[in-house]
């Protein structure tokens, strides 16, 4: 049996953790949608966001196959479908069709992940965009790993800071390959991955001020905009 952490890479969401739901329902089930922002979250329910805490420290799969240099990402979750079930693939599937368009199939799929393969849940992009999102599995295994500790309206900012930056993402050596090339500039001249970072940053410092100038607290804004290059420095 295929590794998958090894070709796609995993993540660990720490113990105590906050995790942000957008919807009524706060019942737990076998397959649980969260945003790491509470913004994100918000855009899925405009009155009231769901604010769930880990009990312990959950291992998922990281599936964001790149980023482009302007920190949008794209999901691996229809690369991991088709190459479990070939026999249903498709090579136009996009990550909609997988998590949403067909409840089946995303099912499916977030129960071999959990028997087959000991991971609870996923984490990759949401829709191709800046923003990230998380998938816990299985029931009993959101149980055990996750409290519902407040429901707050939607405009509330007590809970600003983006939780992406307490969770560990260890992505496969073939990610990086890959982000290098895709951060490669148009000259074609290479640059090192210290490079690709610093120039960045650069830009990150900028966005911040200008938030600042909005009149946004320095550390909101810096969780306002982290994201995944962010996070992982490249």
């Amino acid at each position: 049996m295929i590794k998958l952490t090894d070709i796609y890479g995993q993540c660990i969401i720490p113990k105590n953790s906050l995790l942000f739901r957008g919807h009524n329902d706060s019942t737990i089930n076998d397959c649980m949608f969260f945003a790491t922002k509470h913004w994100v979250a918000s855009a899925f329910n405009r009155k009231t966001i769901q604010v769930w805490q880990t009990k312990k420290d959950i291992q998922i799969l990281f599936l964001v196959d790149d980023i482009n240099a302007n920190s949008w990402t794209h999901s691996a979750l229809p690369e991991v479908f088709n190459s479990l079930f070939p026999s249903e693939s498709k090579p136009d599937f996009n990550d909609l069709d997988i998590k949403h368009n067909d409840v089946n199939r995303r099912n499916k799929l977030a129960r071999k992940l959990f028997d087959e393969y000991n991971t609870s849940g996923w984490l990759t992009s949401l829709e191709n965009r800046v923003e990230l999102e998380i998938c816990l599995f299985d029931k009993q295994a959101n149980a055990n790993h996750l409290e519902l500790i407040d429901i707050v309206d939607s405009k509330n900012k007590t809970y600003f800071k983006d939780s992406l930056d307490r969770i560990k993402i260890l992505p496969s050596s073939t990610f990086y390959k890959k982000i290098n090339q895709t951060l490669l500039p148009k000259s074609g001249i290479h640059l090192d991955e210290k490079a690709h970072s610093k120039s960045y940053q650069e830009k990150m410092k900028n966005w911040i001020k200008i938030e600042m100038q909005n009149g946004i607290d320095r550390l909101e804004a810096k969780h306002y905009l982290f994201n995944l290059r962010t996070k992982l420095k490249i």
